[in-house]
């Protein structure tokens, strides 16, 4: 009864409104294709769907087409509708409504196309994605071959396409080349409706297979509360990225994908993918097991963890499996220290089946426990964590992944820090997870920081300088020099100096050693988790030393710098472990200008205030040349940060020398912390006099930290330890107070008095005669 309302609502509302005849005779057409889609997006696709197109019609027969010529005609016809017929209704009413437009020529194309939207006779995904324009190149693909494109077309199929867009065919040329098998692997069997509720799972992960019989894990992940990103497989669900990012035909479902979904599914165990002989089952795919035979082998040795955790089935528990290579066994020189603890330690906890774009689903670092394994129990490991990383090669764009693994110390063998392996070949689903081949082997330790700077395929320059000046650097390195902390520049951080300041520097024997040596803490294992923005240690000269900053944006992601010889680098790849200490990999070469002291003081957040006002002064160009020529080029800047010119220097006093009418008083000002001539480190400060740029005289006095004394305005500024900036032409400190006083605003004003006097002595001796009254 309560449809039978609503339909005689909906003719009567339609009735007022028109009184046109081809509305007369197109309402029921309209009405039913209404009801047929409303039903249709509700998924309600059962018997109970039959009876309800069936009572719709005959309700429409009863009511709308008594009253209408054209209707009476087909009234007979179709008073025993058929449920399983409904398509001949559709065409019939098609074939009505062309009639009626043929007599109206101005409406026939607006009401053919109303009713071919409202209707769907061929409201399948092949149909559908021909209107998306985000999707053309996946249909494409699907055109290609001829099962793709039959599930595609056929509406009555249950399943869940994970198509990616244009987007990714541009950025990935490969994906273009799928063959038949691999475009299957993106379409599931069953249709995955927990995506579209937008609830949190029980769990994390759902399983489900693919129409080629491969398996897609459904990742899900909570970003705050009630807002959820998805992944299938690796590929990532644009439900942040667009708003039609999903959509429902018939029986199938479509959702969009932004990243490439991962290689095609292995049939099988990660234990068969490592035993598998037969390098048939690899035709055709982008992967194979020929490198890892060494892995092979140690499974054999002991049966237990090879078939308890690399075998078991899905159903028992899944995990995430990092493969090292014939390679990465080769790298370790002890064999006897590759045991069960190692084997275990590249597995993820249970559960956890982690492709590259989901562990990083928000650019952050996460870390999930490995497994341990002791009398038939399986349980996580929080003792050796594991994480993925990725690190960009600033030259090219391109980007390295690494899986890091948690060293903890062991039998006295293990020391501290990480070990990182790169991932070969990511993103292999298996019939219990999915497999990520790599190029070593986690949780073990075994080579020097000589070797791993060695075989670092991006520190070849900085091996070359190693080798230039010998032994003297290089004794750190090996296993009897103790225990070293080592910042080892990437081969980009050389790329960044000038050629000129290369040249003077690194090209200098002794200049080079100490660079190099800035570079290497003695006597100490110095991790990441043990730094914060107070550390301070000493450099090998035990001179100079090294100040950190621990950066904690964005969200899970901390970057740690570096500061050293007045050169602040991130540090890129951290707490890399070695046999005799730890490597930090860094951005930039500690103690080696690339930049003039303006464009560092351009760039540097907490010198803005300077910066502005610097810009409207002379001045600024003595301190940014474009080659260091003579020894006056070089200055030592005692910079006020712009804490010390907003709360140290009254608002009326830093007003009117900001007033465009006092730019001569602020350059003297400034001139007032300048050393011309001499480039000095924090280190090279002494407790003496020094003529500054203006000719007055500043003394620096050390009690805790160094404090510039200024007799004449009796004001005391402490230089910032730790904020040393070096620049091709200087050294700039940081200071928490102006050098200034109120009687410097005079110093443009008696300028301009002295400079009118002499001009009215010259003009008076020009035009003066003798004798002339």
């Amino acid at each position: 009864m309560r449809i039978r309302k609503n339909i005689l609502w909906g003719i009567e509302c339609i009735s007022k409104t028109t009184h046109c005849c081809l509305w007369c005779a197109t309402t029921p057409i309209l009405v039913a294709a209404a009801f047929r889609q409303r039903y249709t997006a509700q998924q309600q696709y059962s018997n109970d769907q039959v009876a309800v197109h069936e009572e719709i019609i005959l309700i429409i027969l009863e009511i709308s087409w008594q009253e209408n010529p054209i209707g009476r005609g087909y009234q007979e016809k179709l008073s025993v509708y058929d449920p399983q017929q409904w398509f001949d209704y559709y065409l019939l009413g098609f074939r009505v409504t062309k009639a009626l437009c043929s007599q109206m020529p101005k409406v026939h194309e607006l009401m053919l196309w109303i009713f071919a939207v409202l209707t769907g006779v061929t409201a399948d995904l092949w149909t559908e994605t021909e209107r998306i324009s985000d999707l053309q190149q996946w249909r494409a693909l699907c055109g290609r071959y001829t099962v793709a494109k039959a599930y595609m077309e056929d509406s009555n199929a249950r399943i869940t396409v994970f198509a990616p867009v244009d987007d990714v065919f541009t950025y990935n040329p490969d994906i273009r080349a799928l063959d038949q098998k691999e475009t299957l692997s993106h379409i599931v069997d069953t249709q995955v409706v927990e995506i579209s509720q937008g609830k949190r799972w029980e769990k994390q992960t759902l399983i489900r297979s693919t129409i080629n019989s491969g398996y897609i894990y459904i990742t899900q992940f909570e970003n705050n509360p009630g807002n959820f990103s998805y992944f299938a497989n690796a590929g990532m669900l644009c439900n942040h990225a667009t708003n039609q990012w999903g959509m429902i035909s018939g029986e199938q479902y479509l959702y969009k994908i932004c990243t490439p979904i991962g290689h095609r599914p292995y049939p099988g165990t990660a234990l068969s993918f490592i035993r598998d002989a037969d390098q048939t089952l690899f035709v055709d795919r982008q992967y194979d097991n020929s490198e890892l035979t060494e892995l092979r082998d140690i499974l054999n040795r002991v049966p237990d963890i090879a078939l308890v955790i690399y075998g078991s089935s899905a159903w028992n528990g899944f995990h995430t499996f990092f493969l090292p290579t014939d390679k990465a066994f080769a790298k370790v020189i002890d064999r006897n220290r590759i045991d069960r603890e190692v084997l275990l330690a590249h597995v993820t906890g249970m559960n956890r089946v982690l492709f590259t774009y989901p562990w990083m689903y928000d650019f952050g670092i996460h870390y999930y426990p490995s497994i341990r394994f002791s009398s038939n129990i399986i349980e996580d490991n929080f003792k050796l964590k594991l994480s993925m990383r990725n690190i960009t090669d600033r030259r090219t764009g391109r980007w390295d992944l690494f899986a890091v693994s948690e060293v903890y110390e062991r039998y006295s063998q293990f020391r501290r820090g990480a070990v990182w392996a790169k991932i070969l070949v990511p993103n292999i689903p298996v019939q219990n997870g999915v497999v990520h081949i790599v190029d070593n082997v986690l949780g073990i330790v075994s080579n020097t920081i000589d070797q791993l700077v060695m075989d670092n395929y991006r520190c070849t320059t900085l091996m070359r300088y190693i080798n230039t000046i010998g032994q003297i650097v290089r004794n750190y390195f090996s296993a009897t020099g103790g225990l070293v902390t080592f910042f080892a520049p990437y081969n980009e951080a050389f790329e960044r100096i000038p050629e000129q300041i290369e040249r003077r520097l690194l090209r200098d024997r002794v200049w080079l050693e100490q660079v190099l040596k800035l570079h290497i803490v003695p006597a100490k294992e110095l991790t990441s988790d043990e730094i914060t923005n107070e550390t301070i240690v000493s450099t090998v000269d035990n001179i100079r030393q090294l100040y950190f900053v621990k950066g904690e944006w964005p969200k899970n992601n901390i970057t740690y710098y570096v500061i050293g010889g007045g050169i602040k680098t991130a540090i890129i790849q951290d707490n890399v472990a070695a046999t005799n200490g730890i490597v930090h990999y860094i951005e930039r070469v500690l103690g080696v200008p690339y930049q003039s002291l303006w464009e560092i003081l351009r760039n540097e957040t907490r010198l803005q205030r300077s910066y502005e006002m610097l810009r409207n002064l002379q001045l600024r160009y003595a301190l940014d040349p474009w080659q260091v020529l003579t020894p006056e080029q070089n200055f030592t800047f005692f910079v006020p940060t712009n804490e010390a010119w907003d709360t140290k220097v009254a608002p009326s006093l830093r007003a009117r020398m900001t007033d465009g009418n006092h730019w001569l008083a602020l350059q003297y000002v400034y001139k007032r912390h300048i050393i011309q001539g001499q480039a000095l480190m924090y280190t090279d400060l002494r407790e003496r006099t020094y003529v500054m740029m203006n000719d007055e005289k500043v003394n620096p006095c050390r009690f805790a930290d160094f404090e510039l004394y200024w007799p004449r305005g009796g004001r005391v500024a402490r230089v910032i330890e730790g904020g040393e900036i070096a620049g091709i032409n200087g050294f700039m400190h940081m200071i928490e107070d102006v050098l200034i006083y109120e009687p410097d605003l005079r110093a443009h004003g008696g300028f301009v008095e002295v400079l009118s006097w002499q001009l009215a002595l010259v003009l008076t001796f020009m035009f003066w005669r003798p004798g002339i009254a």
